[in-house]
């Protein structure tokens, strides 16, 4: 088990940690600049908390109180970097073999043979990076943080150096290597269809918070706010009753239905439409008002509106496809 609850100042917000992972994969998912890279440095020693606590199994990573600090490379916590940060000059062997300094040069090369042979790259053995496509060097970089075999493993946005073509193919290569591993790892990414195939559970972060953790259909289901909402592409929208504020709903965008009238019923919100998505048969439209909604259109229908950035329209939903949650309240 990797728990980790510790607090950090940033310079716009406090960084406020509370997650346990166990031999599973938790995707840490949020915009730029959430806190999502400075919880892994401060997991891997590389920045300090302020407060709080890293415990792997049954050792103390770092706690403040007791003034304890286990050194980066004393952690057994695999790091793989966002950039890869391969030597150009050194072969994919010596890149994995760099850490092991000090094994002997046949116990080294024993370790590096088996760790290759897992990711796939034993034919690659002697290239250099600059040798190699995107995924053979994300999976060398994967190899380099592994051949230590850590207790728990570290991922930094690790297929954002991934032309499109080749991420989606990676990501379910690198979410069996995961499973395979069965150890804690967590692995950070702004991107929520990476997220949602890596990770057994996800946390949403925002503003150095965790604000919702669960599996990605358990996020959908029922947003804790506007944020995930917006991660998972759920509608998440409040209900007016005789005049007040009430609870909240959540419905999916092919549920929903848009005008350019209103009906006055209490599943219907008014707003601007601020984006037009094609998405294959239909058309994903933004509206943008008391509630954001989204609501797939039939790209036939969505032409003959002839619905536009700017119109004022009318989303809605049937009381049938709305999930209500009695804990939420405005």
């Amino acid at each position: 088990m990797l728990d980790c609850r510790f607090r950090k100042r940033l310079p716009e917000f406090e960084l406020d940690v509370d997650v346990a992972v166990g031999r599973e994969t938790i995707a840490l998912v949020g915009r730029s600049g959430s806190g999502k890279s400075t919880t892994l440095n401060v997991v891997a020693g590389l920045s300090s908390p302020d407060t709080g606590a890293v415990t792997l199994a049954d050792r103390v990573l770092v706690d403040v109180a007791a003034r304890t600090n286990v050194s980066p490379e004393a952690r057994r916590v695999g790091y793989l970097f966002q950039h890869y940060a391969l030597f150009p000059h050194l072969s994919v062997h010596d890149n994995v073999s760099f850490g092991l300094f000090r094994m002997t040069r046949p116990q080294r090369d024993e370790r590096v043979r088996r760790t290759l042979d897992m990711l796939g790259l034993g034919g690659v053995a002697g290239a250099r990076p600059w040798e190699l496509s995107g995924g053979e060097q994300q999976r060398v970089a994967l190899a380099r943080a592994l051949v230590t075999e850590p207790d728990a493993l570290l991922l930094d946005e690790p297929l954002a150096a991934l032309d499109v073509e080749s991420r989606s193919r990676i990501r379910l290569e690198l979410r069996d290597v995961l499973a395979r591993l069965a150890i804690p790892a967590i692995v950070v990414s702004h991107d929520y269809d990476d997220a949602r195939v890596l990770g057994d559970r996800i946390a949403a972060m925002h503003r150095g918070r965790v604000v919702q953790t669960g599996t990605a259909s358990e996020l959908a289901r029922f947003p804790a706010d506007e944020f995930v909402a917006a991660l998972t592409g759920t509608n998440l929208a409040p209900v007016s009753r005789n005049g007040a504020a009430g609870t909240y709903v959540a419905f999916d965008p092919w549920c929903a239905k848009l005008s350019a009238t209103g009906t006055g019923s209490a599943l219907e919100w008014r707003g601007e439409i601020v984006d037009l998505r094609p998405l294959g048969a239909h058309v994903r439209v933004a509206v943008r008002g008391a509630a954001n909604i989204r609501v797939d259109v039939a790209a036939a229908e969505a032409a003959s509106a002839g619905f536009r950035i700017g119109d004022v329209v009318f989303a809605s939903v049937s009381p049938d496809a709305v999930r209500t949650d009695p804990a939420r309240k405005d």
